[in-house]
């Protein structure tokens, strides 16, 4: 058989055995055909989240069928060749349920290409067969150079960058004067120094490598003509399922209230409710803040408002959410009010809850219309908490 890319179309229906992943099987149950030109026909069976691929010589009872030939088909499964293009192009065809042979795709994970370790020699190789790939013509406007490396070492070898009129070539030989020649002592250190594993001063300092010729050519332009070298070791990673953990975490953490907060909680701890007025246009604000969110200018002034006050807006709620702190749904119904507390104004209000049993009594207040009087209940046992007032009731 064939190689594309070192694998084999074989190789891709030996390893889904061990690429199945059943959990993407659960509504599965059919034979699938594939037909690879000139390789031969295979059928896959996924029943009951389990599957069976066999070689065979009829494709006769499959609810679908791709063809394809061997590049194409070895392409689409290792993310050489797109999977859309082949298919809207041509190479890639499916007969019978399309949509059936679409649920394929969750089946199994990724093939991964097993790829060699390379060697000093590979990455020469590599690295000087892609310089012209990677040559940005547009730095090189007006530029006659020639950049030569001598890399010795049993893996070495001898090449010329040539740049003149936009366009660049490689050879395999050192020729001429060249404008700057590098030499590298060890081949070995020239490939870690492009992969970024060791430093130019470091090679220089230990006398492993030298530039001769104009060497602030080399410094300053070379990196300036070329894309980055690409490793193309770089992400050879084997693709690993993850696991998957469902736990809660709880965070015991405290922070800091700060000098404004901390005054209003601190006076709910001695039963006293604080606002704070900003000095440009006098509002004041409840719960306090720091900065005014109408003049924008520093509040520090408090002063002590209510604790009694009227009632301005009621919702009544029938359907509570879960309390974001304790995670508890509050018993329905239940009555939110927003209070005008003594000694504020306008929309200046608190907004807390009205005692269960006198949601209907509640006369909201708005324009002229005064609102129903209400007054705190205290909390036995304060800690300087919003919830230190355990509701508002009608103040008779």
């Amino acid at each position: 058989m064939a190689e594309y890319w070192g694998i084999k179309v074989e190789d891709i229906f030996n390893t889904m055995k061990d690429r199945f992943r059943p959990e993407g099987a659960k509504d599965v149950d059919a034979v699938f055909g594939y037909d690879i030109a000139d390789e031969g026909k295979w059928k896959l069976t996924v029943k009951n989240d389990a599957m069976v691929v066999d070689k065979t010589d009829s494709l006769s009872g499959c609810v679908a069928t791709m063809s394809a030939d061997g590049e194409t088909f070895v392409g689409v499964n290792t993310g050489k060749v797109d999977a859309t293009n082949a298919f809207m192009s041509g190479k890639v065809k499916i007969e019978g349920d399309m949509g059936a042979f679409g649920k394929t795709g969750k089946l199994f994970r990724k093939f991964v290409i097993a790829q060699k370790e390379m060697t000093t020699k590979d990455y020469l190789a590599d690295m000087f067969a892609t310089i012209v790939p990677r040559f940005k013509a547009k730095e090189a406007e007006g530029l006659d150079a020639c950049f030569a490396f001598d890399l010795g070492g049993p893996d070495g070898g001898k090449w010329s960058v040539f740049i003149k009129d936009k366009v660049c070539t490689v050879t395999t030989t050192i020729e001429g004067n060249p404008t700057v020649t590098l030499e590298f002592n060890d081949a070995k250190d020239y490939v870690d120094f492009i992969l970024g594993k060791i430093d130019a001063q470091s090679i220089l300092a230990a006398g492993k490598a030298s530039a001769k010729g104009d060497i602030n050519m080399m410094a300053s332009k070379w990196p300036t003509l070329f894309e980055k070298y690409k490793d193309p070791m770089a992400g050879n990673v084997q693709e690993q399922e993850l696991l998957v953990l469902k736990k809660t975490i709880s965070l015991n953490e405290k922070f800091s209230t700060g000098p404004i907060m901390g005054k209003f909680l601190k006076g709910l701890k001695d039963k006293k409710i604080f606002a704070n007025k900003c000095p440009s246009c006098g509002r004041l604000q409840l719960p306090p803040r720091e900065v005014c969110a109408e003049c924008r200018v520093r509040a520090g002034e408090f002063l002590e408002v209510g604790p009694k006050g009227e009632v301005r807006y009621m919702d009544i709620v029938y359907y509570a959410m879960p309390d974001p702190l304790t995670g508890v749904a509050r018993e329905t119904p239940y009555g939110g009010i927003n209070i005008l507390l003594d000694g504020c104004k306008g929309n200046e209000t608190l907004p807390h809850f009205i005692r269960k049993d006198q949601i209907e009594k509640i006369q909201m207040g708005w324009n002229e219309k005064k609102g129903t009087r209400v007054r705190p209940v205290w909390e036995e046992n304060r800690i300087g908490d919003i919830w230190d007032i355990k509701y508002f009731e009608i103040d008779e």
